[in-house]
């Protein structure tokens, strides 16, 4: 039969904070940073709670710090630009 969670196993749980790191990362993408730096702080907590195991909620927080760190240079970026724009 197919199984729904394939990658996670009977006694392994994903807990909120890697899912956080990750939503906020995607939401950093698409608000220009703005949601970046709680992503990072999500991620590096989430990762520091599961340091010692490797496991699917460690690669799904290592994904959304990655993703808030993109959405880092995104706002820099973006700020960037629009400083340009700005000044005569």
């Amino acid at each position: 039969m197919l199984d729904a969670n394939p990658n996670l196993g009977s006694e392994e749980e994903l807990s909120a904070l890697p899912i956080w790191a990750f939503t906020l990362g995607v939401f950093a993408l698409l608000t220009f940073g703005l949601t970046a730096v709680p992503s990072i702080i999500c991620g590096h907590l989430a990762l520091a709670r599961e340091r010692t195991r490797q496991s699917f909620a460690k690669s799904v927080a290592l994904t959304g710090l990655v993703i808030g760190y993109v959405g880092v240079a995104v706002f820099g970026t973006w700020l960037v630009v629009m400083a340009r724009h700005l000044t005569p």
